[in-house]
């Protein structure tokens, strides 16, 4: 979108949004009654300048970035006769800069926006005479003397008289602006809201008229007063150090959404949706306090709380005096009033006195959703739980989610969002495990202008948690059913990316489908889980649902140990899970499963100062047979060992990994002992006699053996070459290197 500031004759006060781009821009100019104009959306922070009577911007510079979005201004620095304002924003490579011709100054600023700055430019106009713009009165408590807006401090009005500080039911001098209690009103023919005993518009009829209560706060600012609307969809607030500055709501009017503005949009930005019509906003509260560099009482927190028991984030910081609006019939928010000047001085509620705060019924097991209200609806109903999630991500958000559901003991498919980034799964051993909890969070992103869910994990009913999908940015929420029951299935929307997500839970089951339903709850965590040790950075992983371990592959470097990679055994099938970053010497130990299983996991973590992180140093790995394999990395640091005191099996593996592995847990099997149809007390195993340098192998797993060919030269046993035999066919093993003469047997 163009706009087109035109020129003026000087520039008083420039404001700024920004995160990782420049968001908008909003310039108040001199000797126009017109209101500054906001270019642009919000952004995350705010920060600007204001000018003295004789200083003038001579200097405009940036930096841009170009994306498949287009370009983008990312930060902008200003320069006038006297001093140097920013820069503001992030510095990119792309550097752009414009200075006034001599004798000239910038007096005007014209530009495209969409969801933020695309591209700037300027005015020039002569400097103004010395002595030509005169000051202006400027702070607290103070108003414009010539009716053109100005940049005014917390609780000052914009209005002819100016405002002054007065107590309820007093006015101010000059035809200000008066502050007005509870069923007072202005004496000018304003709105003003109805009693509910008597009629106001002289019809003799009577209705029901909206619950007041408030305001609460300062008393100096202008009045704001957000009536007739049905409910509200979602609210942004803006705080800085001092107090709440600014907030933002989406109302609802028969069917469409009306924003409402009130306080001046700088300091931290965040945002609290809701699910209207099916939950509503049932109470909010905050604090309030004299604030003394400004000289005046501010609002300094609020929160908002739902009629589904959502609760935002606290918006600011609880200072002062605390209150909170709460309908005595349960009523729903349906507006806002108070005083607003630079910051929300007073803040009150109507609450609606017809209805609760959910007009329609909830659904048992229904919570949600949470996120933006962008991309299409889904709604997955009708299966009897949940076998498998895969869940995408980039660099902004979740952006895929496939569902393996269970209904009628088959397996059904059901996709949301487009599969794109990094994919990942977490599978649930059903019917034995359920996923009892849901949670993430999300966030505005203001790349794309919309709320997504940005970050997503699982929990089951015998403790099992999945790696974090994504990344935690924004607002925090969990999902789960009071009762513990179990995950029946998602709803939500999604488009390109999944914007919001809920849960149906089961409203007639518990989580672990055979435990006993009157136990009041869940299968108890499993007790097999042991760890993790080791660092606190990498992304989760959690291996479960598995019989046992056949194959293990190491990666080792000269720092730690860098990657693991499984061969897991569920149903008599292989399953592969790799962890950590593939580099370094690569070993691998094969078990003779399930004739053998592993039983003990070892090794050590040390803090690396190369990465200033803790790292897994070494591990190594002994069977129920008495088998160990060789010492994977080198033990540095702290040695752990972990072993079942029964000595059951191993099944899987959990830790922490990124591009090495940062920590490593275990869980073992809680109901068979580790050597499935083998005899633990007899080894079997002796050796290996020889050196200690070349690659270890291990061959295991075999019935027999048919052939042996053997390399020689004159020094040494060079090459062997076996013909094993398993399950009656031949499989051929080779180790060392063939040359000297051969020989087999």
């Amino acid at each position: 979108m163009s706009w087109d500031d035109g020129t003026h004759a000087k520039v008083n006060r420039v404001q700024l949004t920004f995160d990782d781009a420049i968001r908008s821009i909003e310039v108040e100019y001199e000797g126009t009654n017109l209101q500054p104009q906001r270019r642009g959306t919000i952004g995350t922070n705010s920060d600007g300048f204001t000018l003295s009577p004789d200083e003038y911007i001579t200097h405009v510079s940036g930096y841009y970035k170009t994306t498949v979005a287009g370009e983008f201004i990312t930060a902008l620095m200003f320069k006038t006769n006297k001093k140097t304002y920013g820069p503001y924003g992030n510095l990119t490579r792309n550097y752009f800069s414009t200075d006034a011709p001599t004798g000239n100054q910038i007096a005007g600023f014209l530009g495209n926006t969409g969801i933020a700055l695309n591209s700037i430019k300027v005015h020039f106009a002569p400097i103004p005479p010395p002595g030509s713009i005169k000051p202006k009165p400027v702070g607290p408590g103070t108003g414009d003397d010539g009716g053109r807006p100005k940049p005014v401090g917390p609780g000052t009005g914009v209005d002819g008289g100016g405002s002054k500080p007065g107590g309820p039911g007093t006015g101010d001098a000059g035809g200000g602006q008066k502050p007005v209690g509870p069923g007072t009103s202005e004496d000018g023919g304003n709105y003003k809201p109805d009693g509910s005993e008597t009629d106001k518009d002289g019809s003799g009829s009577k209705h029901v008229a909206p619950e007041k209560m408030g305001p609460l706060g300062g008393d100096s600012g202008k009045e704001f007063n957000d009536v007739g609307f049905e409910g509200v969809k979602k609210i942004t607030v803006g705080a800085d150090e001092y107090s709440v500055t600014y907030i933002k709501i989406e109302y609802v009017k028969d069917g469409k959404v009306e924003v409402r503005e009130h306080g001046k949009a700088r300091g931290e930005l965040k945002e609290f949706s809701v699910d209207y019509p099916k939950d509503n906003i049932t109470s909010f509260g905050g604090s309030y306090k004299h604030i003394y560099s400004y000289d005046t009482t501010l609002i300094t927190s609020l929160y908002f709380t739902t009629s589904r028991g959502f609760t935002s984030p606290l918006f600011g910081e609880t200072k002062g005096t605390e209150f909170e609006f709460q309908s005595k019939n349960g009523g729903k928010l349906i507006g806002l009033h108070g005083r607003v000047g630079d910051a929300i001085n007073a803040i009150g509620a109507y609450f609606d006195t017809g209805e609760g705060g959910s007009p329609i019924p909830i659904v048992p097991g229904k919570m949600g959703p949470l996120g933006g209200e962008k991309g299409k609806e889904f709604n997955d109903v009708g299966f009897d739980g949940v076998k498998k999630v895969t869940v995408g991500t980039d660099e902004y958000s979740v952006t895929y989610i496939k569902i393996e559901y269970i209904k009628d003991g088959k397996i059904e498919i059901r996709e949301h969002g487009t599969s794109r980034g990094e994919l990942k799964e977490f599978s649930v051993d059903y019917p034995n495990d359920n996923i009892m909890t849901v949670g993430g969070s999300y966030n505005h992103i203001f790349t794309y202008d919309t709320t997504l869910i940005t970050s997503l994990y699982f929990t089951t009913s015998k403790g099992f948690t999945s790696p974090l999908f994504g990344e935690k940015k924004g607002k925090d929420f969990v999902f789960k059913d009071e009762n513990g029951r179990k995950l029946l299935g998602f709803h939500g929307r999604a488009g390109y990316s999944i914007d919001a997500i809920g849960v149906y839970f089961d409203t007639g089951s518990q989580g672990g489908q055979g435990s006993d339903p009157s136990k009041g709850g869940p299968k108890p965590v499993v007790t097999g889980k042991m760890g993790p040790l080791g660092g606190d950075k990498g992304n989760e992983f959690n291996d479960v649902g598995f019989d046992g371990v056949k194959k293990i592959t190491v990666g080792a470097d000269e720092f730690s140990v860098t990657y693991i990679k499984i061969e897991y055994v569920k149903d008599g099938k292989s399953e592969i899970r790799e962890h950590g970053t593939s580099r370094g010497q690569l070993k691998e130990f094969s078990v003779d499963y399930p004739n053998d299983n592993i039983t003990t996991v070892g090794g050590s973590y040390n803090h690396i100062f190369t990465y200033d992180t803790t790292l897994i140093t070494s591990l190594y790995f002994t069977t129920s047979k008495g088998f160990t394999s060789s010492l994977f990395g080198e033990k540095k640091g702290k040695d752990f060992v972990f072993k079942d005191e029964n000595g059951r099996k191993l099944l899987g593996f959990h830790g922490r990994a990124g591009y090495s592995i940062d920590a490593i847990g275990a869980y073992f099997d809680n109901g068979s002992q580790g050597g499935q149809g083998g005899d633990p007390s007899k080894g079997g195993k002796m050796g290996p006699l020889g050196g200690d340098k070349g690659n270890e192998f291990n061959d295991v797993g075999f019935d027999g053996v048919k052939k042996i060919t053997v390399g020689a030269d004159e020094f040494s046993v060079t090459y062997i070459k076996i013909e094993y035999v398993k399950d009656g066919k031949s499989e051929i093993r080779e180790h060392g290197t063939s040359r000297g003469q051969l020989k087999e047997v």
